[in-house]
């Protein structure tokens, strides 16, 4: 965004926090939304092109008369550093407009006579508590008054003259106690955030010898001799904070700064309200001008202008903005907390005699400060994880089914100052897309598939994928050890969740096979172990299996860490399959269902319901003349027929710390179903080598209806030496 036409903006990052709130709310955001920000001022021109776009109400307090531009207007300037927005400036003037900082704000304007500002030459002189309780009873209507409203932050752009590192708590109070009164707003349980300007004071003439009067090299306006007064705190109003605990947590003071960073020559300096008070843009900054021009009342353009009462509306604006940023869910004086905590403290702006809590910043009041955790307890200061941490990596077998179900659903996580952040909870997830190339790979350079005729059977055996195996016969069956292989199945099928696995299968003479199996993570797998029985009776084409197995850390192959905890699974699997011959072609069909039953724990899912999975193979092999290979395989992997999981999302937290959870129930089916059609051919050679090309088809991969077919062409040479 360009901020040339209002260098405030740049100096306080705000750029930075449009750019969160884009991120949060969407590109079409308007920064201020939602949000209500008063004025206790001279006024409002509701009619300037700036304020066009805004949703303006004034309200004309004792004394006050409508503006009619005889004099600049105080209250127009002051607002426009919030509201300004120049989309309906005239075309020849739209390029020297300038953005307010939140100029979707609500503004609400209280209108009071506000006396000139004395000229610096004149001599400076502090109210006496005598004098301040003559306006206490004023002072206090007004307040009640104004406060009576539905305002967010109310900002203060006036003083009265005194600084209040010279006035005890104790005279205060007596003095301004019906303004004090109103000022803490007792009972009220969301306060108004009220932003006072620090004061102008520094450096005016002073009678010499007085309170914070240094030197006497100068003369004020009836040349008589003057010193310079050092402001070296804010005045009586906005410093009350300093000596009134009850205002503390809603009330800040705003010194001002010039476009190098540095405290106005002008400005206060916050002293002894260091802890309450803040550094912001207010010298030279860009204003929405009502007054004369020309000696003619009424004339409406853009200005500049500095003061204390500029750098007040800078911070009204930029609360606005966390406040639509952390949609009302902290409370006001978590707002001003966060706004000092991660205001800029390094460099000149350690110096808090000056700066106070340092330069706001409003790109690191929009952002997450130190670690973001997705709370598990019932607050956020429970315990948590990380959000860095939190991933959901689907499995073949669940698809797309989980990730379409928390399409659009956010996930609230919260910073180390209890913040919300709201994260696409599909951002976290990722699918399968079918098989890697690796994979397609590693089935080209495989070993081709087994028969054999034992006791008048025929048998097919799987084939080590990367290790080997020992066998040894018996009388009465035949014992077979192997390692880093996959358990009988079809391709795709439930025991590929154990794939590298070691075995161990005795198969007896009858047709009945037993068989262990553990995969203890190889390739990063989970480790995975069960127990497979088999039966295929004497001289019947079809033979029928039954396993289980268990999954330490994953679910179908789906792994979970961080927010969604921990998954592991049991499955219950039966199978049915049969080969036989006609000609020289070797065909087989294998397929199984499977029943899993979950198990979660420490996270956002809560329950997960049985799932119903299914996979299937069809294979036709053909040995060639010259001891080559044909092979055409049509398959289904691992699929979740149906099941639900439950969740309970972080979805925010309500101002007193309490985490706000949305029960969810997510359909874990995918939307389509994976179809792999491949075939392959193999052609030796007579010194051992041997040419294989594979080309295969995925239909859905992923069990994703709406992901495009994939194709996939292999070739490679196999030799020995």
């Amino acid at each position: 965004m360009d901020f040339s036409n209002q260098w405030g903006l740049d100096a306080i990052n705000a750029d930075e926090a449009y750019a969160h709130l884009q991120l949060s709310k969407g590109s079409n955001v308007v920064p201020g939304t939602g949000v209500t920000v008063g004025f206790i001022d001279t006024g409002i021109d509701s009619n300037h092109p700036l304020f066009r776009s805004s949703t303006i109400s004034e309200t004309l307090l004792t004394g006050a008369t409508d503006e009619l531009g005889g004099d600049s207007s105080h209250g127009t300037a002051v607002a426009s550093i919030v509201g300004a927005d120049p989309i309906h400036l005239a075309l020849t003037d739209r390029g020297k407009g300038f953005q307010g900082i939140a100029w979707g704000a609500a503004l609400k304007m209280f209108a009071i006579p506000l006396g000139d500002p004395a000229p610096r030459d004149h001599v400076y002189a502090p109210r006496s508590l005598n004098g301040l309780s003559q306006s206490d009873g004023d002072y206090a209507q007004i307040f009640n008054t104004v406060l009576a409203q539905d305002m967010d932050i109310l900002n203060l752009s006036f003083a009265t003259s005194g600084l209040i590192e010279n006035y005890d708590a104790q005279g205060i109070r007596s003095n301004l106690g019906q303004t004090i009164n109103a000022l803490a707003q007792a009972g009220v349980q969301e306060k108004t955030i009220l932003v006072w300007a620090a004061g102008n004071d520094h450096d005016r003439a002073c009678t010499p010898g007085a309170d914070n009067c240094v030197g006497s090299d100068r003369t004020d306006n009836n040349g008589n001799p003057a010193g310079s007064l050092n402001a070296s705190s804010v005045g009586i109003l906005a410093g009350l904070v300093a000596r009134i605990t009850e205002l503390q947590g809603h009330s800040i003071a705003a010194v001002a700064v010039d476009n190098n960073g540095n405290i106005a020559g002008f400005s206060n300096r916050c002293g002894i309200a260091k802890d309450w008070c803040i550094a912001a843009p207010g010298v030279n900054v860009e204003v929405a001008y009502f007054g004369p021009g020309n000696g003619i009342p009424g004339k409406r353009g853009i200005g500049t202008s500095s003061g204390t009462s500029l750098a007040a509306p800078m911070v009204a604006g930029g609360l606005a903005l966390m406040k639509q940023q952390f949609r009302g869910q902290l409370s006001n004086t978590a707002i001003v907390s966060r706004l000092f905590a991660t205001a800029r403290k390094e460099g000149k702006y350690a110096n808090a005699a000056i700066y106070g809590q340092g330069m706001m910043d409003l790109g690191a009041a929009t952002a997450p400060m130190g670690q973001t955790t997705v709370s598990l307890g019932p607050t956020v200061d429970d315990a948590g994880v990380d959000l860095r941490m939190t991933s959901l990596g689907l499995g073949g077998a669940l698809g797309d089914g989980l990730e379409r179900s928390l399409a659009g659903q956010e996930i609230a996580a919260f910073d180390s100052l209890g913040a919300p952040f709201w994260f696409k909870l599909s951002g976290f997830t990722g699918a399968t897309r079918g098989p890697s190339s690796l994979v397609r790979l590693r089935e080209l350079t495989a070993q081709s598939p087994v028969t054999r005729r034992a006791a008048g059977r025929l048998m097919t055996f799987t084939p080590a994928r990367a290790g080997g195996s020992v066998e040894q016969a018996f009388g009465y069956g035949m014992l077979r050890f192997g390692y880093r292989e996959r358990p009988a199945g079809p391709e795709g099928g439930h025991f590929m969740l154990a794939d590298n696995a070691t075995t161990l299968t005795f198969t007896g003479s009858n047709g009945m096979s037993l068989s262990t199996f553990t995969a203890s993570g190889f390739a990063g797998r989970s480790p995975t172990s069960g127990i497979a029985l088999a039966w295929r009776p004497f001289d019947v084409p079809v033979g029928f299996r039954a396993g289980w197995l268990a999954e330490q850390a994953t679910l179908l192959g789906t792994m979970a860490t961080g927010a969604f905890g921990q998954l592991s699974a049991d499955a219950a699997v039966t199978g049915i399959e049969t080969s036989f011959e006609i000609g020289r072609w070797h065909l087989a069909a294998d397929a199984e269902i499977g029943k899993a039953h979950p198990q979660v724990r420490g996270g956002i899912i809560t329950r997960m319901s049985s799932l119903t999975t299914s996979a299937f193979a069809f294979n036709a092999t053909r040995r060639l003349a010259n001891g080559g290979l044909m092979r055409i395989v049509l398959s289904q992997p691992l699929r979740v027929e149906g099941g639900r999981a439950a969740l309970s999302i972080p979805v925010g937290r309500t101002k007193d710390g309490a985490v706000l959870r949305q029960p969810v129930s997510a359909s874990v089916a995918p939307s389509g179903r994976q179809f792999d059609v491949s075939a392959s051919w193999h052609h030796p050679f007579t010194d051992g080598n041997e040419l294989r090309l594979n080309a295969a088809w995925t239909h859905n991969p992923g069990h994703n209806v709406y992901a495009k077919p994939a194709w996939g062409l292999l070739a490679g040479w196999q030799f020995e030496f």
